[in-house]
């Protein structure tokens, strides 16, 4: 119970940090957050018995990497965005993961939906249904996956 009473107040000290000057609408967000983050990570730690460092290093990396990836893909669709003629060529891909654990899948089809050019249409058992902005350019279809989904398979599996 300690350990959730951390977690709420240390969540709500952050919000409250990153939010002040607060309205009472603010205010009760961030405590539903708080709370509602706290108690999924309780629940998570309850079932995972002990924290693993080595899972920190892999979502600290997947971060670093997400970041990197962030960054060429926003140079892309500026690219697309400035050539006059617009070369888009939209299409629909089927990717199949090999992710296990469902906030390993949620994150890899978050990661895919937040870089420009391609959105996440549907997460389905094993299958990620990707939307692409230059389709007629993607020549390895499990390169849309980028080099996410190897880093969350070392995180949670």
């Amino acid at each position: 119970m300690n350990n959730f009473i951390f977690t709420f107040f240390s969540l709500f000290l952050v919000w409250f940090s990153l939010s002040y000057p607060l309205t009472n609408q603010e205010i009760i967000f961030g405590l539903i957050l708080s709370l509602f983050i706290s108690v999924l990570t309780q629940y998570y730690n309850q079932k995972s018995k002990s924290f693993k460092i080595k899972s920190l290093y892999h979502l600290i990396k997947y971060f670093i990497v997400f970041l990197i990836e962030l960054v060429k893909a926003n140079l892309n669709m500026a690219r697309i965005v400035i050539t006059p003629s617009l070369p888009i060529s939209p299409k629909i891909y089927e990717v199949k993961t090999e992710l296990k654990s469902n906030i390993a899948k949620a994150l890899l089809a978050n990661s895919i939906t937040l870089t420009p050019g391609t959105i996440s249409v549907d997460l389905d058992e094993d299958t990620i249904y990707i939307h692409v902005v230059e389709g007629e350019k993607v020549d390895d279809v499990e390169g849309l996956k980028g080099p996410f989904e190897k880093i969350l398979k070392e995180a949670f599996e």
